[in-house]
């Protein structure tokens, strides 16, 4: 489901069953909003179907293997001296006071 979202604004003479069928012909999802405000997506269930069966654990191991590699281009040693440098030239932040109650 990673295509762009039709916007369809729901209105009272607004024919959900038509845009069903829509959304069943031409497996575009279409995002129903109500004066600007997301209510609901309806997606063909072929293309939804595989991530919302999949248990949660299984979809956030495939979000974060992801995210591996991301920063392979950027140099460790320089980001951990430009980090040491803002901290150095950074100026002391008040001390956070806690009360208890």
């Amino acid at each position: 489901m990673a295509r762009e979202l039709r916007r369809v604004p729901l209105e009272p003479d607004t024919n959900l069953l038509r845009i069903l069928e829509a959304v069943h012909i031409d497996k575009v999802p279409r995002l129903i909003e109500r004066e600007g405000e997301p209510l609901a997506v309806v997606a063909n269930p072929a293309d939804y179907g595989a991530e919302a069966v999949a248990p949660k654990s299984k979809r956030r191991k495939k979000e974060l293997l992801a995210l591996a590699g991301v920063w392979s281009d950027l140099d460790a040693d320089d980001m951990i001296d430009a980090l040491y440098r803002a901290r150095h030239e950074a100026p002391p932040s008040a001390p956070k006071v806690y009360r208890s109650s």
